[in-house]
């Protein structure tokens, strides 16, 4: 029932006790129109519901804060086309939920829209967040109203639930060491799988013999059986990617979103180094080691999402102990490991990595270098 159903009965009542007591055509006349109308509503609401489409879409699926003390703004778009004539919509409501995994928020709100007749109307939803974190934005309901607000009718059903990134501003980092840059790709082990190169230990392509290719190249064993010179192509070496622990303790959000914006700066410094990152962490919701490889910017929302929907821990070790029993044996190398809690080398030697630097992101960006 909404307010305007409970206005109109009030007034239906109040005009039929007024026409008992004062039995004269004018109060009769009164009542009789107040039946009717509802009639009049509930045609025109039946007309309009046919007349109304509505979408939910998100056009921006990432929203960068302008600071972490600041919150960001998570928006999704309710698309209205009222294909009617003659028959505006007044009043329309719809019902929004959203949740942050990541940092715990959620709540609900109302978004009141109205559309001319003939005309379509884009309805932008905002949702305030406090924290970095997947905010999944679902539009539960769409109702118009008559126009004397007395009925109701839903519009659409089964609206997507959409989800957006919030994410913190970059912060400027000094990873320090040269060697996590991979200037050289001659020890690699890794080969790009669409680019050819000058790498003969692996072989990218076999192809027919043309003016200009160097002897040296010539596939002899397959010259041979095919009476023809065929070349081998060599394939172009990958840089090797660098491997990145990442401890999602903290001890409250506002630590959670130091950690966040430490990940991201990192990941985009790489990015913008053409390095590719592999990233490890453990999913305390599936209780089970994620790892993600990195080497486009759209692969990296992508791990933020799979991030985003596990839950801080108040333990400092609960990725060690996860991951030792996980992959215990498998050695690495050298490492990064991301935090925003007390560690030391030694503690974390379970983690097996010949060289593993600590990068603690509490401290200021001119202090990240070790």
């Amino acid at each position: 029932m909404t307010i305007g159903t409970f206005i109109y009965l009030l007034i239906l009542l109040a005009g039929v006790l007024i026409s008992v007591f004062c039995l004269q055509y004018g109060t009769v006349a009164v009542v009789g129109a107040l039946l009717v109308i509802p009639f009049f509503m509930i045609f025109f609401l039946i007309s309009l519901r046919v007349h109304i489409n509505a979408e939910v879409e998100c056009k921006n699926p990432v929203a960068e804060k302008d600071s972490l003390e600041k919150p960001g703004r998570a928006a999704i778009t309710l698309s209205l086309e009222n294909t009617s004539k003659w028959l505006p919509v007044t009043k329309g409501i719809a019902w929004v939920r959203y949740r942050n995994v990541f940092s715990g928020e959620s709540g609900k709100m109302k978004v009141r829209f109205s559309v001319d007749n003939g005309k379509k109307r884009s309805r932008r939803i905002v949702v305030v967040m406090k924290h970095c974190g997947n905010v999944s934005i679902r539009v539960d309901k769409v109702k118009i109203y008559d126009y004397l607000n007395i009925f109701a009718a839903k519009v659409g059903k089964n609206y997507e639930v959409q989800d957006v990134l919030v994410m913190p501003p970059l912060t400027e980092v000094y990873l320090g060491k040269t060697r996590w840059y991979n200037e050289t790709n001659e020890d690699s082990d890794r080969f790009s799988l669409y680019k050819k190169g000058d790498d003969p230990s692996e072989i990218f392509d076999i192809r027919d013999f043309k003016d200009g290719d160097r002897f040296q190249q010539i596939h002899w064993k397959l010259s041979g059986k095919t009476g023809h010179y065929m070349v081998k192509e060599g394939s172009l070496p990958l840089a090797k990617a660098v491997h990145i622990f990442i401890d999602l303790s903290a001890k409250d959000a506002d630590e959670a979103d130091l950690l966040v914006q430490g990940i991201y700066s990192v990941a985009m410094e790489f990015l913008s180094q053409g390095v590719p990152q592999h990233y490890i962490w453990y999913d305390n919701v599936n209780e089970l080691i994620q790892e993600k490889l990195i080497e486009q910017e759209e692969e990296l929302f992508w791990m933020f999402e799979d991030l985003f929907q596990c839950h801080t821990t108040k333990d400092p070790l609960e990725l060690l102990k996860a991951y030792i029993e996980w992959e215990s044996g498998k050695v690495k190398e050298s490492g990064l490991y991301l935090t925003v809690s007390d560690h030391d080398v030694t503690e974390l030697e379970g983690l097996e990595v010949n060289e593993l630097q600590i990068m603690d992101l509490r401290r200021d960006g001119d202090t990240y270098e070790e």
